[in-house]
C-alpha cells in the first residue's frame, strides 16, 4: 500500500514543500518540514493534523523552502520533537545555519500569538522562536546518512524500532545544494523514489543528480523502475540557456564588469543563505583571484558577502569537501601536494612553489596555500551596520555583494535593496525566477518582464516606479505588557501540565513528548495498529472536547474538565460512576498501568525510591536552609537580583525568574541596536566587511528568549535601479525531464511542487510518451498512471499486484531438502496449486505438531478464494513427465573483481577493460550488466588454448554460483 499526500506546494507557486506518505502497517513518513518567506501559521496547519501519527521525518534540502518549519514545528507543536528524523551530513549542519539566521534576521518568523479575545495580551506579541541552542539540540537529533547507503530501519544505526522495521531507505546526490538528497524508499513489493528539486547538470562545485548512473548513459538500476516516482514539475515549461554552466558564468562576469568596473556601480546578487549561496561564492572568488581588474589591490572591484552566519558557514563548508565535485577534491588534494613538496624543497634547501592548472583553465595558488574555499578577496558581512558603512563608503570602487535571502523579504538582502534602491548605477541580478513571489522580488521580476523585449539572455531592464512595502521589526516588552505576556505565558504552562497529566492518568498519553527516552519511543512503537489508531482517535477526541471548554481556550487553569469514568481515579471522595448508557471506555473500570522507562542497561532506577527517610530529611532541609539564605539576601543593605518579573507576585513558572534565565538577562544585548552580531563580542575591530573572531552566544540567547511584539511599518520605496535575471537556481528544466522520465520508467508518477500550469504540461506530455511507449512494447498496452494531486489531497498509488498466502503441503514439506546458500535456505519446487479441501481429500492430513514451512508467493486474482491455497506434489504421472526437463538453478551473483582474482591465481591474465568487463587471456570477455546478469565471450576465436580458456572461465563462473537441483 502506498498512498500520498501533499500538504504544501503542489498546484502553487509557493516554494513551500511537504509530503507525506503513507504505506503498510499504518507507516506514515513526512518528507520535508518547508515555509515560504511570508512565515505563516496556516501553512502548518495540516503538518500540526497530523504530526500525532508520523513515524518518520525525512529532509532533501538546506533551504527555507524544504526545512524552514522545522525549529518552529519542534519548539511548538507538541510530539514533532521526538519523531526520528534522516538527512545527510551537509543537510543537517547547512541548515542549522540557515534557521539560526532566519530567526536571527527575521522576526515575522516567530509567528504571532493568538489568545482568546478576552485575554489582556499587547497587540503583535510574539511566540519565543528557538534559540540556537534548541537549534543545536533539534539539528543533533537528526541521524546522517551517506549517499547509497540502504540502511534498514531496524539496524542499529537507524535508532527506530518497532514497526518501521520493514522500511529500508538510501539517500542519493540530487545536485540542486550540497547534501540534497534522493530518497529511495523500500517496503516489499513498493519501491518509491522522492526526487524534488533536483540538477542533471554538474555545477562548479557540485555534482549533478545521481540519475544516470548505468552503462550507456542508462538510469542506474537502483533507480529505475521502481513502482512510483514522486518528481517536482518546476520549470517543465522552461529550457535553459544554451551554452549550460560556461555560459552562465560567463554572463554574470560580464555584467559585472559593465557595472561595476566600467561604471563603478553596485551589483546586488540576492540568493539563499546555505544553499545556491556556495555556488556563487566559489565562482567569484576564482574569478576574483584570475582577473586582476577584478581582484587588483588599488582599482579592482570590492567582493562581499552578507549574512548572519556567512562566517560559521565558511568554518563549516570546508569539512564538506567530500560531498561536492570532483574537480574541487582535486583542486584540495593539488594543494595539499604541492604544500607537501615545498615542505620537502624547504628542507632540502631548494625553491618551491608555483600555481597548478586545473579544469575549466582555473588555476589553484598553491604558492600562498588557498583552497577551494579560502576567501581572498570575499569579504564577509554579519551585521546591517557593517552593511551600511560598506554602502556609504565612496571609495569611488565598484562592489559586489552577495546577500540573503533571494526573497528581498528579509536578511541583509532586504537591508540593501532598500538602501540601494534609488541608485541608478546599481544592477540588481536576480538568480532564481519571481513568479509568484510577494514583496520587492516579485515586483522586481515583473518590472523586468514588462521591459523584456527580446528572449535573450542577459537582457538589463531599467526600473521606474513607487512601491509600499512592508518593515517587520520587533521591540522588547516592557511595564504591564510583559506582565501580562508572563501571565499569559504561566498560565497556558499551566493549562498544557494539567491536561498532559490527565491525557496521562486516562491513559491516553500515546504520544511521546520531547525529553523521553528512546525506549518510551520503543515501546510504543510495538503497539499494535489497532491500539496505535484508538489512541490516536481518543486523543484528537480528547482535543476537540477540551477545546469546548475554556481550558484549551486559555480560560482560567481551575476550570473543570468531563474526565468520563475517569473521575473514579482523579476526583476526591467520589466512589461511584454511573454506567448507564455510556460507551467505549466509560463503561468498564478504569485501571492505569505504570510503565516502565528502559534504556540500554535494563530498567531505569530512582535514586529517591531508596532514600533512608534521614537522608529525605537532610535533603529538606538543605533545600529550607537555601531558601532561607536567598531570602536574606533581598534583605535592607543587599542588591536585589535582577529579573525580568518587576513584581514579586511573578509565578515561579514564568519565563526568566529562574537563575540561569536571570544569569542570561543579566546581559541583554539592547532591543534597538541594529549592529549586533552574534558571531561578534562587541568589538568592531578588523577591515572592513570582516567579523570579529570572539563569539558572544548568550547574549543571542538572550536576544531570542527576551518576549516581544512585531512592529509592523509601510514605507515607500522609489525603485530606480537596473535588473536582469541569470538563472543560478541549479533546477531541471523541460528538457532534464522530458529526457529522464522515460529512462526512469516509473509504473505510478506523481507530480508535485510546480505551478498549476508546469504540472498539467507535464502530465500530459508523460501520459502521451508513457502510452506510446506501451504500444510499441506490448502493441497496444495500458498507460503508465500518472498523478497530480492538489494540496491536501490523498492518491493511492499503490502497487498493482496481489500477496497470496501460500502453504506447503504435508506431503511436499517432507520431500524437500533445503539448501544452504550464504546462509540463506533455498529450494527448488515442482508442484502443484491447490485449495485446502482438494488437498484434504487427496492426502492423508499431517500431524498437528509437525512444524510447517510457508512462502509468500503473487499469482493472479483468479487463482483461488480467500480461505488459502497449498502447494502440493505433483500426481505421479505428471510428476514423471516433468521430471525430465526440470533443469539446475544457478544462485547467488559473481564480483568481477572476486573473478579476477581467482583466474589470476589459476594462472591466467585478467585485467579491467572499462567499466564491468573484465579481459581474460587477451580474447575472453566477461561483462557484468546487472546485478545477477553475466555473459561470457570468446572474441571469435573458439579454438585450441583459446577455447580452453573460454571453457576454463566459464567453469570458475559457474564454480562462484550455487547450483539448486532441478525438481
Amino acid at each position: 500500500m502506498f498512498h500520498f499526500t501533499p500538504l504544501l506546494g503542489a498546484h502553487s507557486t509557493s516554494p513551500a514543500t511537504q509530503s507525506l506518505l503513507e504505506l503498510d502497517n499504518s507507516i506514515k513518513i513526512l518528507i520535508d518540514v518547508g515555509w515560504d518567506s511570508t512565515f505563516a501559521p496556516s501553512l502548518l496547519t495540516a503538518l500540526e493534523t497530523h504530526t500525532p501519527t508520523i513515524d518518520l521525518i525525512l529532509l532533501t534540502h538546506p533551504t527555507v523552502a524544504h526545512m524552514g518549519a522545522y525549529a518552529h514545528a519542534c519548539k511548538h507543536i507538541r510530539g514533532f520533537g521526538s519523531i526520528p528524523v534522516y538527512s545527510t551530513f551537509p543537510v543537517t549542519n547547512l541548515g542549522r545555519l540557515m534557521l539560526q539566521d532566519m530567526y536571527l534576521s527575521c522576526p515575522a518568523a516567530y509567528t504571532l500569538l493568538t489568545p482568546p479575545e478576552t485575554t489582556r495580551l499587547a497587540s503583535g506579541a510574539l511566540k519565543l522562536p528557538p534559540t540556537p541552542s534548541e537549534i543545536e539540540a533539534y539539528c543533533s537529533r537528526i541521524v546522517t546518512l551517506k549517499y547509497s547507503q540502504p540502511t534498514a530501519l531496524h539496524s542499529a544505526v537507524a535508532r527506530v524500532a518497532g514497526k518501521l522495521g520493514s522500511v529500508t531507505i538510501t539517500a542519493y546526490e540530487a545536485g540542486h545544494t550540497l547534501g540534497g538528497t534522493i530518497w529511495k524508499i523500500q517496503q516489499a513489493q513498493e519501491s518509491i523514489v522522492y526526487a524534488v528539486d533536483w540538477n542533471l547538470s554538474r555545477d562548479n562545485c557540485l555534482r549533478g543528480a545521481a540519475f544516470l548512473g548505468g552503462e550507456g548513459g542508462r538510469v542506474q538500476e537502483q533507480l529505475a523502475r521502481p513502482t512510483a516516482l514522486v518528481c517536482s514539475a518546476k520549470n517543465a515549461s522552461i529550457t535553459n540557456i544554451t551554452g549550460g554552466r560556461k555560459k552562465r558564468d560567463e554572463m554574470l562576469l560580464e555584467t559585472i564588469k559593465r557595472v561595476a568596473v566600467d561604471n563603478n556601480g553596485t551589483v546586488l546578487i540576492p540568493t539563499d543563505s546555505v544553499g545556491r549561496v556556495l555556488e556563487l561564492a566559489y565562482l567569484l572568488e576564482h574569478a576574483w583571484r584570475a582577473d586582476d581588474k577584478l581582484g587588483g589591490k588599488n582599482k579592482g572591484v570590492g567582493l562581499y558577502m552578507a549574512g548572519r552566519k556567512v562566517k560559521r558557514l565558511s568554518q563549516v563548508v570546508g569539512s564538506m569537501l567530500e560531498w561536492m565535485d570532483e574537480a574541487v577534491v582535486r583542486e584540495f588534494e593539488a594543494i595539499a601536494e604541492a604544500d607537501a613538496r615545498q615542505k620537502t624543497s624547504n628542507r632540502r634547501g631548494g625553491g618551491g612553489g608555483g600555481d597548478v592548472d586545473m579544469e575549466d583553465g582555473k588555476t589553484a595558488d598553491v604558492g600562498g596555500k588557498l583552497g577551494p574555499f579560502d576567501f581572498l578577496h570575499l569579504n564577509l558581512v554579519a551585521t546591517p551596520g557593517q552593511l551600511t558603512r560598506i554602502l556609504n563608503n565612496n571609495d569611488g570602487r565598484g562592489k559586489v555583494i552577495i546577500a540573503s535571502d533571494s526573497s528581498l523579504e528579509w536578511g541583509l538582502g532586504r537591508d540593501a535593496i532598500m538602501n540601494l534602491a534609488g541608485d541608478e548605477k546599481t544592477m540588481v541580478v536576480m538568480t532564481e525566477r519571481g513568479e509568484g513571489k510577494v514583496g520587492l522580488a516579485g515586483r522586481i521580476w515583473q518590472g523586468w518582464q514588462d521591459k523584456m523585449k527580446t528572449e535573450e539572455p542577459g537582457f538589463m531592464a531599467g526600473l521606474d516606479g513607487e512601491y509600499e512595502v512592508e518593515i517587520h521589526t520587533k521591540r522588547h516588552l516592557e511595564d504591564a505588557e510583559l506582565q501580562s505576556y508572563l501571565t499569559y505565558m504561566s498560565q497556558q504552562d499551566a493549562i498544557a501540565s494539567k491536561h498532559e497529566s490527565i491525557m496521562t492518568s486516562s491513559g491516553l498519553g500515546g504520544i511521546d513528548v520531547e525529553g523521553e527516552d528512546d525506549s518510551d519511543s520503543e515501546s510504543s512503537d510495538d503497539d499494535s495498529d489497532s491500539e496505535r489508531q484508538g489512541k490516536a482517535l481518543t486523543t484528537a477526541a480528547s482535543k476537540k472536547a477540551s477545546q469546548a471548554t475554556l481550558m484549551m481556550g486559555g480560560g482560567a487553569p481551575d476550570e473543570k474538565v468531563d474526565l468520563g469514568v475517569n473521575i473514579l481515579l482523579r476526583g476526591e471522595g467520589i466512589y461511584d460512576y454511573d454506567v448507564r448508557g455510556a460507551k467505549g471506555r466509560n463503561r468498564m473500570f478504569p485501571f492505569q498501568s505504570s510503565r516502565k522507562r528502559v534504556d540500554e542497561y535494563g530498567e531505569v532506577v530512582r535514586p529517591d525510591d531508596y532514600m533512608r527517610a534521614e537522608e529525605r530529611q537532610e535533603e529538606e532541609a538543605a533545600q529550607t536552609t537555601e531558601a532561607a539564605l536567598d531570602q536574606t539576601d533581598r534583605g535592607m543593605g543587599k542588591k536585589r537580583k535582577w529579573t525580568t518579573d518587576p513584581k514579586p507576585d511573578a509565578p515561579k513558572d514564568a519565563p526568566g525568574s529562574s537563575r540561569k534565565d536571570r544569569r542570561r538577562h543579566a546581559r541583554r544585548a539592547p532591543s534597538d541596536n541594529d549592529d549586533y552580531d552574534p558571531d561578534s563580542g562587541g568589538e568592531d575591530s578588523g577591515e572592513e566587511g570582516e567579523i570579529s573572531s570572539s563569539s558572544d552566544e548568550d547574549s543571542y540567547e538572550t536576544t531570542l528568549s527576551t518576549p516581544a511584539k512585531l512592529i509592523t511599518t509601510r514605507h515607500r520605496v522609489s525603485l530606480r535601479c537596473s535588473t536582469t535575471f541569470i538563472d543560478f537556481s541549479g533546477l531541471h528544466d523541460q528538457k532534464s525531464l522530458r529526457m529522464l522520465l522515460p529512462l526512469i520508467d516509473p509504473k505510478k508518477l506523481i507530480l508535485v511542487a510546480g505551478k498549476r500550469e508546469e504540472t498539467q504540461y507535464l502530465a500530459e506530455f508523460y501520459r502521451e510518451k508513457a502510452a506510446l511507449s506501451s504500444r510499441s512494447r506490448s502493441g497496444g498496452g495500458s498507460n503508465t498512471d500518472v498523478f497530480s494531486p492538489q494540496t491536501g489531497t490523498k492518491v493511492n498509488a499503490s502497487v498493482d499486484t496481489n500477496a497470496w498466502l501460500v502453504k506447503l503441503g504435508a506431503a511436499l514439506d517432507r520431500s524437500i531438502k533445503w539448501q544452504n546458500v550464504r546462509g540463506l535456505g533455498v529450494v527448488h519446487v515442482l508442484g502443484r496449486v491447490t485449495t485446502p479441501s482438494a488437498e484434504s481429500s487427496s492426502a492423508s492430513p499431517a500431524p498437528e505438531a509437525k512444524k510447517q514451512k510457508t512462502t509468500i508467493t503473487t499469482l493472479s486474482k483468479s487463482t483461488g478464494g480467500e480461505g488459502g491455497l497449498v502447494l502440493d506434489t505433483l500426481p505421479p504421472a505428471l510428476a514423471a513427465a516433468t521430471r525430465s526437463v526440470a533443469q539446475p538453478i544457478h544462485v547467488g551473483d559473481i564480483r568481477l573483481a572476486d573473478l579476477r582474482r581467482v583466474l589470476q591465481a589459476d594462472g591466467h591474465t585478467a585485467e579491467f577493460r572499462g567499466e564491468g568487463t573484465l579481459l581474460v587471456d587477451g580474447v575472453v570477455v566477461v561483462r557484468k550488466t546487472g546485478v545477477g546478469s553475466v555473459s561470457i565471450e570468446d572474441g571469435g576465436m573458439g579454438f585450441g588454448e583459446k577455447r580452453r580458456s573460454f571453457m576454463a572461465v566459464r567453469r570458475k563462473v559457474y564454480d562462484g554460483l550455487a547450483v539448486v537441483a532441478g525438481g
